[in-house]
């Protein structure tokens, strides 16, 4: 008998780790996972039964296990170090230091995590201590035992806490919606596996002292289990599990609702870094005033064929105001190897000019850069990057105390050519990403166009754009601005024309106002440098191009960088002369995502070189109108009406203060912990409460000699419950014989007494009877152990001896019989 409890405890555990290994697969996606899963519940349940063979103590097993695991996490969680000694040493290294680092690279890298380096050790730690662990307490035996529930449920929370915190499409039970399906499911499989191993190990230790009362004492048989009894014990069971289920239904959801599930991985949120910076588009016009026009900001060095773009911000979210990194912006680590597919690596060294956060990249990064310098650790450790050639940025904290980049830090990247523009061109729009009320003066100017919503259609209309804008980079041609003036001069004749900054809604239709009044002053079929009319930079001009491709249905964004190549024959901002990167080389584009999944770059920097015609309203143009060599460099200051504040624009929530924005997420976090726990013990709380219920009626029973009869019921149930033999069709002086206690005694005469009086009893015998079982069960409590008063508390024998065969025989009969209609 001990052999097959023991297979059974055994059975559990691998159970257990089974499931757990189902929690972890998402992580991972790779059937090593089934590997590491079998062979450390193997090892580990061999090591322990190995142990209780030969009567070792359970510190000698864990340093069998420790030794196991130094043995076997090279070829089983390190795979990559069987390539050779060198590898291999190197592989047993990181193994060993992944016990204590691991945890961090479940928590940064990008999911799934396959095999990379020694990313499984920490799920080997968690299968191989497990087992050892859980099977140490069961086999301990005792109050011991029952332990083993909170470890093996603690291995699948391993997969729950480091698991990604989306989860799959919600699926409909009835009236129900279960959030998470395969979470929940797994959960339940989880939780009545604990259910049926803790009631079979329990059968299994009551058949044991039978058969070892039988071996002692010849007088001692067990009564043979009858069918009804068996299926009243079934039938509890089955209501515990509807329970469970339910329970879970009805709590998942209202979990969901609380708040989106959260994992570990998403503490480390790069945005809470991004919160305190500004937009970059924001601050585009910083780069060209004063001294920054010309101070060096990075060098690219390396093989820079192919990589014509470094992009240092990537704006996806537009709420009419500015554009910005998105709050739903997933940023992950990226393992440091090399790509698979056709890239070149460069090497970026920061200059005097930049620092901060945003790290400076080319297109198409997957993976890590090779930092070094002193810094090297540091900034490898803070480096995140967005999906899809998102905003890469650094969180590690500088001796000065703030994040990012800081002058004379270096590190290798590789990247990729862009080729998406071919992919653009084929596509075709959609229905309008943005409201058309909002952008008036956006659409009548599309419309006045009349191009497809097409691909090539957008393309098209953003080179109009771009040639009917003028660059201006301020309002005023002060010192500040010297700079970029004497530039653009020396390059094409420039005449200053000033601009607001900003790229508010108001802002940008500002842009489209003065395109749109300038061609119909112009007239149909009017050249092309007569309908040259908004004035602005690409801070403008960038989102313009993004909210037209958003208008012709496509997902768009802006990114801040510098181009390594001329855009064209006189771009209006030069590309980094031989690597060396300027404020004077930043430039802002706008890209669209093409059906392939693709970002098409739109570059959107307006021309300098043709200046804004003067149109009155009703003037003849004339029939070869010409363009002066030198036109007017008079300051026309805008409208004062026209401010970068939109007064459209919906204002921003107001800010939660920091302590209660720092404790929310703390008691999220709490209220599903604690959902959880009520879930797991809804079973256990169903018999605590209806125990609770069914003494309270019978205490307060409206008839004296009903209480009576019910506390005889409930001390025989107390006495059930704490594990007495008791047969239900026997009378009440004979069951107290058996107990052989004094108030068991006392009560069965005192309830003869009432049962069969001549006059009904009165509420003083009821509450005299009540008063002596209350003492018994004090008796009973103080003489039990602290486990043993769980268990009593959760043992479900009272209500089972009152599932009367008979009763369930006659409700069937009388569901089914047919009723004679009079």
């Amino acid at each position: 008998m001990r052999s097959v409890r023991a297979g059974w405890d055994v059975a559990y555990v691998v159970v257990g780790v089974a499931i757990a290994a189902a929690f972890a697969w998402p992580i991972y996606e790779t059937p090593r996972v089934a590997v590491v899963a079998a062979v450390g519940a193997v090892v580990g349940a061999g090591l322990v039964i190995l142990g209780r063979r030969l009567g070792w103590r359970f510190r000698r097993v864990g340093l069998l296990a420790g030794a196991a695991f130094v043995l076997l996490v090279v070829p089983l969680a390190v795979p990559s170090g069987l390539g050779g000694i060198d590898t291999f040493v190197r592989a047993l290294r990181d193994g060993v230091l992944g016990v204590v680092l691991g945890w961090k690279q479940l928590v940064t890298l990008s999911l799934p995590l396959g095999d990379y380096q020694a990313v499984l050790v920490p799920f080997m730690v968690v299968v191989l201590a497990g087992s050892v662990l859980a099977l140490s307490l069961v086999f301990r035996g005792g109050r011991w035992a029952g332990a083993a529930v909170p470890v093996v449920i603690a291995m699948s929370v391993f997969g729950i806490a480091f698991g990604a915190s989306t989860t799959g499409s919600p699926l409909a039970v009835g009236p129900f919606l279960l959030p998470a399906p395969r979470e929940v499911l797994l959960g339940v499989a989880l939780v009545v596996a604990s259910l049926v191993w803790l009631v079979g190990r329990s059968r299994f230790a009551r058949l044991e002292s039978l058969a070892l009362a039988q071996a002692s004492t010849a007088g001692v048989r067990q009564a043979p289990q009858s069918f009804w009894r068996t299926a009243r014990r079934r039938i509890l069971a089955a209501v515990l599990l509807v329970a469970a289920l339910v329970g879970g239904l009805a709590i998942a959801p209202l979990a969901a609702g609380i708040s989106p599930r959260q994992a570990l991985r998403d503490g480390i949120d790069p945005l809470v870094v991004l919160r305190d910076q500004p937009s970059p588009l924001a601050a585009y016009r910083s780069w060209f005033a004063g001294d920054a026009f010309g101070t060096e900001l990075f060098t690219v060095s390396g093989d820079t064929s192919g990589i014509d773009r470094i992009r240092i911000a990537t704006l996806d979210t537009y709420a009419g105001d500015l554009f910005e990194v998105g709050p739903g912006t997933r940023f992950s680590r990226l393992p440091r190897t090399t790509p698979a597919g056709p890239s070149s690596e460069i090497t970026i060294t920061i200059g005097d000019g930049f620092d901060g956060p945003w790290v400076p990249v080319p297109t198409g990064v997957t993976a890590a850069p090779t930092f070094t310098g002193a810094r090297a650790a540091t900034l490898a450790d803070g480096f995140y990057i967005g999906e899809s050639d998102a905003t890469a940025l650094d969180t590690a904290l500088a001796d000065d105390g703030a994040y990012g980049l800081r002058p004379g830090d270096s590190y290798r990247v590789f990247g990729a050519a862009d080729d998406a523009g071919d992919a653009l061109a084929s596509s075709t729009g959609g229905e309008s990403l943005i409201p058309v009320d909002a952008y008036p003066a956006l659409v009548d100017w599309v419309e006045a166009q009349g191009v497809p919503r097409t691909g090539a259609g957008l393309v098209d209309l953003v080179a109009r754009l771009t040639s009917r804008g003028y660059l201006s980079h301020s309002l005023t041609d002060g010192p500040a601005a010297s700079a970029w003036i004497a530039d653009l001069s020396a390059r094409a004749g420039y005449a200053f024309q000033p601009s607001y900054a900003g790229h508010s809604t108001a802002r940008v239709e500002e842009l489209f106002t003065q395109l749109d009044d300038q061609q119909q002053r112009a007239g149909e079929g009017a050249p092309e440098e007569l309908l040259v009319a908004a004035v602005g930079d690409d801070e403008q001009f960038a989102t313009a191009a993004a909210l037209l491709g958003r208008y012709f249905g496509f997902d768009s964004r802006v990114v801040v960088g510098v181009r390594l190549a001329a855009a064209g024959e006189r771009p209006s901002v030069e590309p980094c002369a031989e690597g060396v990167c300027t404020g004077a080389n930043v430039t802002a584009w706008a890209e669209v995502l093409t059906p392939t999944g693709a970002w098409a770059p739109l570059d959107s920097s307006p021309q300098f070189s043709v200046a804004p015609t003067t149109i009155a309203v009703g003037e003849q143009l004339p029939e070869n109108p010409t363009v002066p060599d030198q036109t007017s460099t008079q300051v026309v200051t805008p409208p004062a009406a026209q401010r970068d504040d939109s007064d459209g624009a919906d204002a921003p929530p107001p800010a939660l203060p920091g302590w209660l924005e720092l404790l929310l997420p703390i008691l999220g976090k709490v209220g599903m912990g604690a959902l959880l726990i009520a879930l797991l013990l809804l079973p256990a709380a169903v018999l605590v409460i209806a125990k609770t219920l069914r003494r309270r009626a019978r205490r307060e029973a409206p008839v004296p000699e009903v209480s009576i009869v019910g506390a005889w019921d409930e001390l025989v149930d107390s006495y059930v419950d704490n594990g007495a033999e008791l047969a239900r069709n026997r009378t009440r002086a004979s069951i107290a014989a058996e107990v052989g206690r004094p108030a068991a005694i006392a009560l069965a005469a005192a309830v003869d007494r009432a049962v069969f009086a001549e006059n009904p009893p009165g509420r003083d015998a009821s509450e005299t009877a009540w008063r002596l079982v209350d003492e018994e069960r004090a008796v009973i409590t103080r003489a039990s152990t602290r486990m043993e008063r769980i268990r009593a508390g959760l043992n479900p024998a009272s209500f089972l001896r009152h599932l009367d065969p008979g009763l369930l025989l006659r409700a069937g009969r009388a569901v089914f019989r047919r009723k004679e209609v009079a």
